[in-house]
This record gives structure tokens, sequence and C-alpha cells, in this order.
């Protein structure tokens, strides 16, 4: 494993970590985690793809400004590392509030970009909080009073995250997980999360013109499981959707191997097409 760190054009450094060699899988991880979440599911990886992982912006080691954090700051950040680290036939994965920012950035890119596929990993896509058109989004109230606590008690509210967010993890591992994202300052965390409210994006779906795999835990508390038969009413021509049988919201870790399993198979079947440097 190699670590570095990359300028965005703001100035702002992300951190990251390159391990393995292979095809390139590009991660970004949900609301608030490091890149440590990814570490189970590197274990499995690894030996035949290069992974690179990162913290975004506000997260983990990298810099965190006073403000400006929102989705399609964070999906111009996954471009331009892509970018400054000149990637190319990317598998990306997003997972979370990560697979909003990852369909932002596929659906900004058109045809022939640096990326040509995309794993979802229970993405807050099309959106997060329940409203018309997004019948399984978290419930306002819901919304507003998780909202709080990150505000009002981020410690506690990272506690209580990790014990509803998986559905099979050691515990310890999982307070593990949760403990790094304190590494987040509560007043980004609340900027960041509040960019959740009026998230919506069913019309980008429309954008994604690369083969795309879409997974759900059947356990999963915080991204409803019934919006896998939501994409699939909706039959989008780039989209495969599947559940994962023991999984809650942090599916990288409560069933890497399957996970794997499914990311391999994906990339066998969709083999790259993007353009390379000459």
């Amino acid at each position: 494993m190699t670590q570095g760190a990359t300028a965005m054009r703001d100035g702002v450094r992300l951190v990251h970590s390159d391990t393995g060699s292979g095809p390139t899988i590009l991660f970004h991880q949900g609301f608030s985690l490091t890149q440590m979440v990814w570490n189970p599911l590197l274990d499995q990886l690894a030996p035949t793809y290069r992974c690179i992982t990162f913290d975004p912006r506000g997260h983990g080691a990298s810099d965190a400004p006073a403000s400006g954090y929102t989705v399609d700051r964070l999906a111009e950040d996954l471009s331009e590392l892509a970018s400054t680290l000149d990637l190319w036939d990317i598998t990306l994965v997003g997972h979370s509030l990560g697979g909003a920012a990852a369909v932002t950035t596929v659906a900004n890119q058109g045809i022939g970009g640096r990326f040509s596929r995309m794993v979802l990993l229970a993405p807050t896509v099309p959106g997060f909080v329940q409203r018309e058109g997004q019948p399984y989004g978290v419930a306002p109230e819901a919304f507003a009073e998780f909202h709080r606590s990150i505000s009002e008690d981020y410690i506690g509210n990272a506690g209580r995250s990790a014990e509803i967010f998986f559905h099979q993890a050691d515990p310890e591992q999982a307070h593990r997980i949760f403990e790094a994202t304190l590494a987040m300052r509560p007043e980004v965390a609340a900027e960041l999360f509040g960019t959740l409210e009026n998230l919506d994006l069913a019309d980008r779906l429309n954008d994604v013109s690369i083969p795309t795999l879409a997974l759900w835990g059947e356990h999963d508390a915080l991204s409803d499981p019934r919006w896998a038969d939501w994409y699939r009413d909706r039959q989008l021509p780039n989209f495969h959707v599947g559940s994962l049988p023991s999984s809650g919201h942090g599916s990288m870790v409560d069933e890497p191997t399957s996970v794997a399993t499914r990311i391999r198979e994906f990339i066998d079947r969709y083999p790259g097409t993007a353009p390379r440097r000459t």
C-alpha cells in the first residue's frame, strides 16, 4: 500500500491510499466515514485489482475547509482525483452518500470518460428524505432529529450510528469504524448532512451511460431495501439491481466476500472500453 495526498483546484488536499495491482477500482464511502471502512473489502479485491481509497474533504485525514460541502463538490473532487492520478477504465464504487457523489460524477462525464462501470452500495439515490417520488426515504421528522443530534451531540450520534449501521459486523469493529468518524468536525458534519434534506437525483439517473450495479442490504436500517424495487420499476437501461441477504447499511464490512464476488463478476461482464492515455 502506498499513501499520498492530492490537491484539488481549490487547494484542499485529499489523502488517498493505493493498494494492489490490476484493473482500477476507486471507492467513495458514505457520510463521515473514513477510508478504513473499505479494509475488509480490500482484503478480497487487492490481490487482483488496483484499489484506490481516499478520505473525502472534511473526512478523516483530508483537509476540511470551513464550508462548501455539497454532493456536487464531492463529485467534482472525484473527477479531479481521477484526473490528477491519471486513472482510466475505472470501476467507481460509491456507498451511501458516496453513491450520490458517484452518480453525479458519472452523469456529468457523458460518454467516453474515465469511468467505465459503477457499483452502488445502499446509495442515497434518488434521495435520502421521503417526499413525492421518493417513497422509501427516511421520514422528514426522523431526518430532522438525526440532523439535530449531529449538531448537538456528535460523539453520541457516532456511537448510536455504530449500533444500527451493520447487520453482522463485530461490535468492536463497528465502534472502531465510527470512532474514526470523529475526525470530522461537528459543524462540517452538520453542513454536509444537511444537504441530504433536499437531495433529488431521480432525473440524473437517465444521464448514467455506463453499466451500473446497485445493491442493497436486506437488513439496512438507513437505506430501505425496497429501493431495489423502485429501480426495477423504472427499467433504467444501464442499471442492474440486486440485494445482499446478510447486510445492513455497511455491506463492505457485513459480507465483504459476497460484495467482492459481485464486483468481480460485474467487471468481468463489462470489460472496459474507456480511452487510455497514449
